[in-house]
């Protein structure tokens, strides 16, 4: 066997490793690779003369240098060494560092428990979410299965935040990935593949694939290693066929300490304040996709889910958090935001999480909740702070009842972060006029220049809250009281609050400090 091997190296001009030594190991890698799926294929990372390669033991396994690549992120070449050999290191590795090297006890293993720690919290699952096998060792050689575990990973690896998966006129599906809140292609599906890829992501989630003319919503989990993710799916039916979006849930994103979402000091005592504060209502208002949800998980977070009995309705429950009772709305058998709400008040809460304040019914009782002894938090989607005054009392909230109850209002977008390792700081006279303006405005000198490298994506990486945040101090519960203020007419009163932080003087500070660029800015909050 080991002669074929090496006839195999020798006529791929592929390097073949009789024996494997300590020194031929990436240390760096070892904590990244599971060993139970390596030993599933006998694989195993090693490095010759400052190059990574893949050891293998039979010529199959080429297919999974593309998956180990993705799992180290890092380009492996393929190489052969004796099976016998292989899984000699992988079982002294698995022996000798178990307690260092993470790995996958069981690649069939298929609860959703996590590790517990503060980026882990227990999850709990149902049918609804079924968890498939590790990505990276599913059995199944299906090649559409393969495309799509392929197309999953690479997203986890790249950071996705959502999949498109989008019909085209021959059947194929154009992927694209949303990376930092911006849409890049990836490729495309061979033709006529779009009902093979829409029904095994169906399957995946638990849909019906018989129904193609109605919009459908899932949820499924998938393994990779020693990390489960959640994916939220939605599909629609278009002209070309049914659209297929996957919103991947990341909790290391999402559950976040406040004081690590990029809000400015004062914002950040006073929206810590109201959270602090026995009753009221506290609103986090933005656009969709702006991180409201992000901002109330950590709101949580800061609580004590000990002696406080917290109690979450929303749509969807996007992540699981020890301690705290969430409930998943319903509408299909009356479960609606109002119904859960009157419900929650009946076990005792101290503290009431709506998802997201929809229709008068569910603002009226999450007002008259937050009058009652509860805190509140909720979501409303309008453009600034004060328009959200505006919009409760628009829906019908009586001005004395909402001056009562509002302890603040936080508004917030997200923008791109330029690349700390290739932005280049320039004057602002090297900008186009529009630019030029807002950077003027912000009283910036200079400012930075995303330029690209390979440690970034067109000279960005990660995203960053711009938050404006308007307490409800005395005077301005005053205002409220009277009912006859526009929202321009309230941000004049509010302006001389000291907790008072306005979105557009957060957006200038990020500017000044060379965090974004203005170009960020104009599509984010648009012209000063």
């Amino acid at each position: 066997m080991n002669s074929t091997l090496e006839k195999l190296a020798e006529e791929y001009e592929l390097p073949y490793l009789p024996e494997i030594t300590t020194d031929q190991l990436p240390k760096e890698l070892l904590p990244l690779l599971p060993l139970q799926w390596a030993k599933d294929f006998c694989v195993i990372p090693i490095q010759i003369e400052e190059k990574l390669h893949l050891a293998m033991s039979k010529l199959e396994n080429f297919s999974i240098i593309q998956q180990a690549s993705l799992l180290l992120n890092k380009e492996l070449e393929p190489a052969f060494a004796p099976k016998e050999c292989i899984i000699s290191v992988l079982e002294k590795l698995e022996l000798g560092a178990a307690a260092d090297i993470p790995h996958e006890d069981n690649k069939k293993n298929t609860t959703s428990t996590l590790p517990q720690n503060d980026h882990n919290p227990p999850v709990t699952t149902h049918t609804a979410q079924p968890i498939f096998s590790d990505l990276l060792s599913d059995s199944d050689n299906q090649p559409i299965t393969q495309f799509i575990n392929n197309i999953i990973l690479e997203a986890i690896r790249r950071d996705a935040s959502d999949i498109h998966l989008e019909p085209e006129e021959n059947g194929a599906v154009r992927i694209r990935y949303r990376l930092d809140g911006k849409l890049y292609d990836y490729q495309s599906s061979q033709p006529n593949q779009v009902l093979q890829i829409v029904s095994r992501i169906k399957v995946m989630s638990n849909m019906d694939i018989t129904e193609r003319r109605l919009p459908q919503d899932g949820m499924t989990q998938v393994r990779v290693a020693n990390r489960i993710v959640d994916i939220r799916v939605s599909t629609i039916p278009v002209a070309t066929g049914e659209r297929v979006v996957l919103r991947l849930l990341n909790r290391d994103r999402s559950l976040l300490p406040l004081n690590h979402l990029g809000m400015p000091n004062n914002a950040l005592e006073g929206f810590s304040n109201a959270l602090n504060q026995p009753n009221g209502i506290i609103v986090v208002s933005g656009p969709t996709g702006s991180g409201k949800t992000t901002t109330l998980y950590s709101a949580l977070g800061t609580m004590d889910s000990i002696r406080r009995n917290i109690l979450t309705i929303e749509d969807p429950i996007e992540y699981r958090i020890p301690n705290i009772a969430q409930i998943q709305v319903k509408p299909k058998i009356g479960l609606t935001f109002a119904s859960g709400l009157r419900h929650i008040l009946r076990q005792d809460p101290d503290v009431i999480l709506v998802g997201e304040t929809r229709d008068a019914e569910t603002a009226e009782i999450a007002v008259r909740s937050s009058l009652t002894g509860h805190l509140v938090l909720t979501t409303l989607h309008t453009n600034d702070a004060p328009a959200a005054v505006m919009r409760l009392t628009d829906m019908g909230i009586e001005p004395y009842l909402l001056a009562s109850c509002l302890r603040g209002v936080l508004a917030q977008r997200l923008v791109r972060c330029v690349c700390p390792h290739c932005h280049e700081i320039a004057d602002i006279s090297t900008l186009p006029p529009h630019e030029a303006a807002i950077a003027e405005a912000a009283g910036a000198k200079t400012i930075a220049i995303a330029k690209g490298c390979p440690k970034c994506r067109e000279g960005f990486i990660g995203r960053i809250g711009i938050f404006e945040f308007m307490p409800c101090t005395p005077n301005v519960a005053a205002a409220i009281h009277s009912g006859k203020l526009s929202a321009n007419e309230l941000r004049n009163i509010v302006a001389n609050e000291p907790t008072w932080c306005a979105m557009k003087d957060d957006a200038a500070q990020k500017l000044r400090n060379h965090i974004t660029t203005p170009a960020e800015l104009i599509a984010s909050i648009g012209q000063f």
